[in-house]
């Protein structure tokens, strides 16, 4: 337990939970710490190969505090942005898989934090948008954008206007969307299937999806074969290939 959240881990998944009902999980300076510390912690930790972040099924995450906006003081509002950079370029460069199981509300700093995370599955009960637009302030557009698409980017940022689940299904915002109740339970699943995979091969296929999108085709494919080369000989994938190939032949013999 900390501030503001709760903490688990259980079968290759770390979870971390939004525990601030009372503020409809408005982002105070320990939940982003809590988010930043406990990523750091794991970053290298062979118990956890994937990690989820939720708010439960009701609320993910209002988004800023208003109350703590509201009442900046110059030393204040530095640790707030510096709490959030950190916490929000942890997830950015995470070294493993992060899914964010959204259920009800992810708005303004809660919707950038499902939009850093890798996956994003959400409840039919999701709204999702930065209505902090319509305050004059400004909105995390890179991240968004090569989820959604430069137009709708504009259409969510420029407005700040919300939308709800479908509309978040069909323009990218979420990946997938499950009926309200079970999000995280679909998000821990999901998790769950990639740590079956080994922490190690969640790590290098994450090193992958972080690297290859900036590079030109050729270099991708080069980088991708070098990286499938590597780990091709390793002991352990080869005893996994050996039982599926045992399965497989298993099968087909009928015995």
């Amino acid at each position: 337990m900390t501030q503001d959240t709760r903490v688990t881990v259980q079968d290759g998944v770390g979870t971390i939970t939004f525990d601030r009902w009372e503020r409809r999980n408005a982002l105070s300076i320990g939940m982003l710490t809590a988010i930043s510390d406990n990523l750091d912690a794991w970053a290298y930790d062979d118990d956890v190969a994937a990690v989820v972040i939720t708010g439960g099924e009701d609320v993910f995450c209002a988004g800023l505090d208003l109350d703590l906006q509201s009442g900046f003081t110059p030393e204040t509002r530095e640790v707030y942005s510096e709490a959030c950079l950190r916490a929000y370029g942890t997830l950015l460069d995470y070294r493993k898989p992060t899914i964010a199981a959204v259920g009800g509300p992810a708005l303004g700093g809660g919707c950038d934090i499902a939009v850093f995370c890798d996956i994003r599955l959400g409840a039919d009960n999701v709204v999702m948008g930065f209505p902090q637009i319509k305050m004059g302030l400004t909105p995390y557009f890179s991240p968004l954008w090569k989820i959604v698409g430069l137009s709708q980017a504009k259409l969510l940022t420029f407005t700040g206007d919300r939308v709800d689940a479908t509309e978040a299904l069909r323009i990218g915002l979420l990946d997938r969307m499950v009926p309200a109740g079970g999000v995280v339970a679909a998000a821990t699943g999901l998790a769950r299937s990639i740590a079956e995979t080994t922490t190690r091969s969640a790590v290098n296929n994450k090193e992958i999806a972080r690297r290859s999108p900036a590079m030109d085709p050729i270099s991708a494919l080069t980088y991708e074969t070098l990286a499938y080369r590597e780990v091709v000989w390793h002991t352990d994938v080869v005893d996994r290939i050996g039982a599926a190939f045992a399965r497989v032949r298993s099968r087909r013999d009928g015995t």
